[in-house]
């Protein structure tokens, strides 16, 4: 059976067997991009040596989907149509799948309650960077719940997609939001009299936490591995960056070339043993 006639372009899925054959413009694009987020962002795996603190460069090249999928020739058992003003979706019931019956379940492990150790937490630091050389940056303890605030000399948008650091032989977690004001660009900004807010003289490489107790020791740690792991692997982290720029322009250029447009759906879905279409229909296969 092939596709419906409409002038719009079809989509169509397939469902056979718990497999799912899908053919979706925007579904692989959008999945490809969250794909190379959680790349970049990967924690260390628990077998890795801690002194081996190098990020990972794993990169993905923007490639465009592949047009859709036809409807392959069945036996139609069963269908329906759904119509909208812009489009319709079909759905369709095929004959019985001839793929191998679906293994059963694994049998789950008896869980078995483990010691109670110190709890872990996850810090979550936000940061504005201001011509790529000045960070402000504001993170809350949330072991003691103390807020701080601190300016760096050095550019935190180069430390985003690292989520795990080793601090005093431990891995430390945290979650890093960063954003970058160029104070000499006024195309993008709103008002002119936009600059870096008043702050201490910091000098590169260097920093002063100017809320929250400036001696606290756990603050200063932070900073100073956050610091030591940005200078250990600058070179490496730019190549981050610079990859994710890149894919993240040639993603925006085809998706502006390729305007979304209303498409007709087609969904096909084959029963597989034991399925309640096959038993109402005579028995199982």
């Amino acid at each position: 059976m092939k596709n419906h006639d409409s002038s719009n372009r079809s989509r169509s899925i397939g469902i056979e067997e718990g497999a799912i054959r899908r053919s979706s413009a925007s579904t692989q694009t959008r999945v490809q991009a969250l794909f190379y987020i959680s790349l970049s962002c990967l924690p260390l795996l628990g077998g890795q040596e801690i002194a081996d603190d190098t990020p990972p460069l794993q990169v993905l090249k923007f490639t465009p989907p592949p047009p859709p999928k036809q409807v392959p020739p069945m036996r139609v058992m069963a269908s329906s149509v759904m119509k909208s003003p812009t489009h319709q979706m079909t759905l369709i019931r095929g004959e019985a799948s001839t793929l191998p019956d679906l293994p059963p379940p694994p049998i789950p492990r008896p869980s078995v309650a483990g010691p109670e150790g110190k709890p872990s937490y996850i810090v979550s630091i936000g940061a504005m960077v201001y011509d790529h050389r000045l960070s402000q940056v504001k993170w809350t303890n949330p072991e003691t719940k103390e807020s701080f605030e601190a300016w760096c000399g050095w550019d935190f948008t180069l430390l985003s997609p690292i989520s795990q650091i080793a601090i005093d032989g431990e891995f430390h977690t945290f979650f890093l939001a960063a954003s970058h004001l160029d104070t000499t660009d006024k195309q993008h900004r709103l008002d002119d009299e936009v600059a870096i807010p008043p702050h201490p003289v910091v000098a590169a490489d260097s920093f002063v936490i100017t809320a929250g107790d400036p001696k606290n020791a756990a603050a200063e740690k932070l900073l100073t591995s956050l610091r030591d792991y940005f200078l250990r692997h600058k070179p490496r982290l730019a190549l981050i960056q610079k990859a994710q720029q890149e894919y993240q322009a040639a993603a925006a250029a085809w998706h502006a070339a390729h305007p979304p447009k209303p498409e007709n759906h087609t969904f096909w879905l084959k029963p597989h043993r034991g399925s309640r279409y096959l038993k109402n229909e005579g028995g199982e296969k």
